[in-house]
């Protein structure tokens, strides 16, 4: 009579394939993610480069104005004595021009009220 031994390491065997498998699953699945990874970069690339292209006039607008109000708030007072130097230069000739015309009149109303008040005495 012949016995027949029972092999015992079956289970262990299984588990290697197992683990065999997730190794295979996870080299399959970590290539797969770099693929996905460069073809999402390929295609996205142009479109967030795209984004910062729009958005750059804007930023340099607003970073432009910031510094700028933060100019003319440290020298406000230099500033305003321009600014009124420039206005002063541009109505100038307009003030001028007033007291060309009123100035007839103004000399007549003096004359005129002289005039009255020697006639009084």
């Amino acid at each position: 009579m012949t016995t027949t031994a029972l092999n015992l390491n079956a289970p262990e065997r299984a588990l290697e394939a197992f683990e065999a498998a997730i190794e295979r699953f996870n080299a399959a699945t970590e290539n797969m993610a770099r693929a996905t990874k460069t073809v999402l970069m390929l295609a996205g690339a142009p479109l967030i480069g795209l984004a910062f292209v729009i958005a750059l006039p804007g930023f340099c607008a607003a970073l432009t104005a910031f510094y700028g109000f933060k100019l003319v708030v440290a020298r406000r007072n230099a500033i305003a004595r321009h600014i009124k130097n420039v206005a002063l230069f541009f109505a100038a000739p307009f003030i001028g021009l007033a007291y060309l015309l009123a100035f007839p009149f103004v000399g007549l109303a003096a004359l005129a009220y002289l005039g009255v008040k020697a006639a009084r005495r």
